[in-house]
């Protein structure tokens, strides 16, 4: 045979070939849904998308769930492989996931044909999915994580020996830990350090020498918690626990943003608000409820009056207006718009839920089992206030501190004295004109069609006349002539009479106009509420499938239905939230807030990442004692924070002296198990009072606005001197753009966003500040003339000053090598003068003092409590 035979021959039937495959792949049955594809994601993918779980919201069990899509749109367009979402992530091994195995040629090549011949199923309309089959994006194993579960209340232990030193059933939780590795307690604190610890824990200010002297004398069983009491009533509490929530809730007085950093004149209201609260005990479910829904807690819109309890339930509404905020009536940027939202989902979920819900902004949380719609569900809950498609700027949105009734009757009201107004205001310019063309008149002024132009020459001041107003008075001879109102008066007395009436009763009327006051807070625009969407890879130009108002799914029970219940002017959503927030049931509200309260006092958490009780944070030292706590304070103690408070300071672990102990150390070398107490240092704002206390110089005034700072050439900032300038630090104005310098050296957050957890910094430049910084040279000053004035005689003073600074004794050495410090001090001052007069020596002593106060303001005991 020729090799053209041969070669005729092979193509004929590789062609042969070809048209044989094709016509077979032409006449094979066409793929079904049931089948031919369900077997295949059966395999694969429904592990992630529809077996108890939906990863990106796409669920693979049924065809129309398939074209329905997830978070990122439509699964499918039927005859269109290449447009379909399922295939091109297929196609490109982005799915399955390595481990779960891809899908080989055939099978692509399977599901490519099934969407090219139109995606079909055996029946023409597919089984519903059962109740019972219903899509939830969680496993068993996601919802039984700890932190997920809701708090029950475990037995207090028992121990097998008796323990003098229980207080409190805390001490039995951790007594049975320390047990364990053969450990207990340190031994009770003296009476000092305890009055200082928790004066200093409960008010942020030295405890003063009275205070001191009166605890020393009281003998009772329960004098350390007559103290306690006796500080909780304390209108200084609210002062001091208000720093540490607004520090949780990013309170800041300014919009933030570069150098604009707009300020925020109605914020101060929430701040004041915060600190009553406190104060008075407002339960923690109510604290909560009217910072999220303050709003929607009454119909205020139609009422004919807003109370004082209605005006607090709208203050706290400025909880959700915290975030930094650049916008501003001409710039409403997309991008600055839903920099806010993600800003609020963050302080949200931070401070009530101590997750970190923003990590599933772009994408499902890494760690969490948290969904992109489970963020855009919560998110959506603010969607009739915060609605991107209706945006108030910051300085914009405000809440009227009136009711619709209110503020019709204060508009009626003050339109009928602009109407007076402007008929008197016509009145006295028409007096006044005729009384310039008097003036002029009398200078014998004949062309009467000047007297326009020159009395608006005259009345102009002459430095400021132009060329042509000159020229004319000079024409007329009225270079001396002045027509002010003024020189009226002087000149004409019916003018001054005349003009003196209308004068008054112009005042009078405006006197009588009212303003309403705007709140700084945040309330539905109306009762339609904005449709949420998933926003893809977190991009607002991208948004993707609709979804519902709702909460985290895995933190609430099986079948939750989110059901809000709108309201006049109000979708209800926030209400919902904060219902489901509260409820005894809730597995995280009560959790988060007593171990943040605990790391305030033990200076760290039973969980350690205060914000984080996700599967990426720290598990709990004493899993028992954090959900007694919980349970406790939203059950008996009925979500009463001063009850928590008392519970956590009058237990012994509380109370234990932190003497070092060489047998504990290698047991438990971090003080874990809390068998002594960790010194703290003092927060800078504790730092700034107690300078401002011991000097005498603190301005116990509270509430209203902010006190001012000054930024210096060397960009520094620093306190006025002057009243206001030394009220307590809470009162100082938080300007994002002007720190106060004192302040962030001592880790004071810069409010970005918010700052659940302060840290604790030792930097040189803290001691340089307490050494060199006009804060505490004006405190040494002060403390000089407090001690100068307080003791007649060295030792005394002495004394005076370590029982004001450190509410103790000095040892005999600490009062002898001062003593010693001072002679030497005063011997320098006096170097160039042989003999001094008394007056002078006393000069030299009191300089010296002065050295002296500085360094004992220096001294770690003082920025420390132990």
């Amino acid at each position: 045979m020729t090799m053209r035979l041969w070669l005729s021959l092979l193509i004929g039937l590789l062609c042969g070939f070809a048209v044989s495959r094709d016509t077979a792949a032409e006449n094979s049955p066409v793929p079904k849904f049931e089948s031919d594809i369900a077997p295949i994601l059966e395999a694969r993918c429904l592990k992630c998308h529809g077996d108890g779980k939906l990863e990106a919201g796409l669920d693979l069990r049924r065809r129309f769930l398939i074209v329905k899509g997830g978070d990122s749109g439509a699964g499918l367009v039927e005859g269109n492989p290449d447009e379909s979402l399922l295939l091109q992530k297929i196609d490109a091994d982005e799915m399955p996931p390595k481990d779960e195995g891809r899908l080989d040629d055939k099978q692509k090549a399977l599901l490519r044909r099934w969407i090219a011949s139109g995606a079909k199923t055996v029946a023409e309309k597919e089984a519903p999915i059962d109740e019972a089959e219903q899509a939830s994006r969680l496993s068993d194993e996601d919802r039984a994580f700890w932190a997920f579960q809701p708090p029950k209340k475990p037995a207090v232990p028992r121990l097998t020996t008796l323990n003098s030193q229980i207080s409190t059933p805390i001490d039995l939780f951790l007594l049975a830990k320390l047990a364990d590795k053969g450990l207990t307690f340190n031994a009770e604190a003296s009476k000092s350090i305890l009055l200082r610890r928790v004066t200093f824990d409960l008010l942020g200010l030295p405890p003063t020498i009275e205070e001191l002297d009166e605890f020393l004398a009281d003998e009772s069983p329960d004098a350390y918690e007559k103290v306690v009491d006796r500080l909780l009533a304390s209108p200084r509490f609210g002062e001091r626990w208000g720093r540490q929530w607004l520090d949780i809730a990013g309170y800041a007085d300014s919009d933030g943003y570069l150098a604009a950093d707009r300020l925020r004149p109605e914020a101060w209201r929430y701040r004041d608000w915060i600190i009553r609260s406190l104060n008075s005990d407002l339960p923690y479910d109510q604290f909560v409820t009217q910072q999220l829904a303050g709003d929607e807690l009454s119909d205020w819109r139609r009422a004919d009056e807003i109370t004082p309890e209605v005006y607090d339930q709208l203050v706290a509404t400025g909880f959700l207006r915290t975030a930094l905020d650049p916008t501003y009536p001409g710039y409403i940027e997309p991008n600055e718009v839903h920099q806010v939202l993600a800003d609020t989902m963050q302080i949200v979920g931070t401070t009530f839920l101590g997750l970190t819900v923003h990590c599933a902004r772009c994408h499902q949380h890494k760690f969490d089992p948290i969904s992109q719609r489970d963020y855009y569900s919560l998110q959506a809950v603010f969607g009739g206030a915060l609605d991107p498609a209706r945006w108030q700027p910051s300085e914009v949105r405000s809440i009227p501190f009136a009711s619709e009734p209110e503020e019709a009757r204060i508009n009626e009201h003050n339109n009928l004295a602009a109407a007076r107004i402007a008929a008197l205001t016509a009145s006295l310019n028409e007096l006044t004109l005729r009384f310039r063309r008097k003036r002029i008149t009398q200078e014998r002024l004949a062309d009467q069609a000047q007297f326009e132009k020159l009395i608006t020459a005259l009345i102009v001041e002459p430095t400021k006349r132009n060329d042509e107003q000159k020229k004319l008075i000079e024409q007329h001879g009225l270079a001396s002539v002045s027509l002010t109102e003024a020189d009226l008066a002087a000149r004409f007395s019916d003018y001054r009479e005349d003009s003196a009436k209308l004068k008054a009763a112009l005042a009078a009327e405006a006197a009588l106009k009212k303003t309403i006051t705007r709140i700084r807070g945040l309330a539905d625009l109306d009762e339609k509420a904005a449709v949420g969407h998933i926003l893809r890879r977190g991009d607002y130009n991208k948004p993707g499938a609709e979804v519902a108002p709702g909460v985290v799914e895995v933190l609430a029970p099986a079948g939750f239905q989110f059901a809000p219940q709108a309201g006049y002017k109000t979708s209800g959503r926030r209400t919902a939230l904060a219902r489901w927030l509260t409820s005894p049931e809730h597995p995280l509200l009560a959790r988060v807030h007593v171990n943040r309260v605990w790391a305030s006092h033990f200076g760290r958490g039973i969980v350690p990442t205060i914000a984080n009780f996700g599967r990426s944070g720290a598990k709990p030292t004493h899993p028992e004692l954090l959900d007694w706590l919980a349970v406790e304070f939203g059950g008996r103690n009925s979500f009463s924070q001063k009850r928590l408070h008392r519970l956590i300071v009058n237990s012994a672990a509380y109370r234990q002296s932190a003497d070092l102990d060489a047998a504990k150390q290698p047991l438990d070398p971090n003080n874990i198990l809390l068998g002594a107490w960790s010194p703290k240092r003092h927060q800078g704002e504790v730092v700034r009072d107690s300078l401002l206390t011991v000097s005498a110089r603190l301005n116990p005034t509270q509430f209203g606005k902010w006190a001012n700072v000054a930024a210096q050439g060397d960009g520094s900032v620093i306190d006025t001197d002057d009243e206001p300038g030394r009220r307590r630090s809470i009162y100082q104005i938080v300007r994002r753009s002007q720190h106060l310098t004192m302040l962030e050296l001592f880790d004071t957050p810069l409010m970005e966003v918010n700052c659940p957890e302060r840290t604790v910094s030792t930097v040189p430049l803290q001691a340089l500040a307490m050494l060199h910084g006009p804060m505490s040279d004006l405190a040494a000053g002060g403390l000089t003339e407090r001690v100068w004035s307080a003791a007649a005689t060295d030792p005394d003073r002495i004394r005076f000053a370590f029982r004001l600074l450190f509410t103790r004794e000095p040892t005999a050495t600490e009062s002898d090598r001062i003593l010693r410090t001072l002679s030497e001090l005063s011997r320098e001052q006096l170097t160039n003068k042989p003999t001094p007069t008394d007056p002078e020596k006393e000069a030299a002593l009191k300089a010296a003092w002065r050295q002296v106060a500085l360094v004992l303001l220096n001294s770690n005991e003082f920025v420390y409590v132990h």
